[in-house]
């Protein structure tokens, strides 16, 4: 895996109010269906069975699914995406993931659910700004990922040790493991 670093870090918490976690939320959803357009910046190219088209109709229905399925789960809700034209929705327990079958998508059991990971975002951008200038600027994008129970961290290229040692020293992200790759774009505002 030239260009990513991937490692466990400690736990600690942050808090988010309903609020933030609703627009962090909302934020994936629309990055989610933007990748299922095709007009999606993503960094990296997903399976091809992810890039096929899917009709607007078909699309809204899946997102008007997961929104239903979101309010529906409350906290075992963790991500969704849209892969072969099915929602497929990332839960913490085994009754979560029955409710998912039972409304047509097909469930995940993962160990981490959505405020979780809202929390070691918050807290990884908490410390972005902590670190020494340059290496701050370096940071260009964070994501959580529910499929996985992580946060990707996207890098310049030229600092991606620097900020990888200093991470695995400070911990940010808590329990949340982090995985860190080289950046192919701009940084994005803090």
């Amino acid at each position: 895996m030239n260009g990513t670093r991937f490692f466990p870090t400690s736990s600690k918490g942050v808090t988010m109010n309903s609020k933030v976690l609703a627009s962090a939320l909302l934020a994936a959803s629309l990055t989610g269906a933007l990748g299922m357009s095709a007009c999606s910046p993503g960094q990296d190219s997903q399976s091809p069975s992810a890039n096929q088209s899917t009709s607007a109709t078909d699309t809204n229905a899946l997102l008007l699914l997961n929104e239903s399925l979101r309010a529906k789960l409350g906290t075992t809700y963790s991500d969704s995406w849209i892969e072969d034209n099915k929602l497929h929705v990332a839960v913490t327990t085994e009754a979560a993931a029955t409710v998912v079958t039972e409304a047509g998508a097909v469930p995940k059991i993962v160990a981490l659910d959505a405020a979780a990971l809202e929390s070691a975002l918050q807290a990884v951008s908490a410390w972005q700004a902590t670190l020494p200038d340059g290496l701050d600027a370096a940071i260009h994008k964070l994501i959580p990922d529910g499929r996985t129970g992580t946060l990707t961290i996207f890098v310049a290229p030229d600092h991606l040790d620097a900020v990888a040692q200093a991470a695995a020293a400070d911990k940010p992200a808590g329990s949340v493991p982090l995985v860190i790759k080289a950046s192919t774009g701009l940084a994005t505002p803090l």
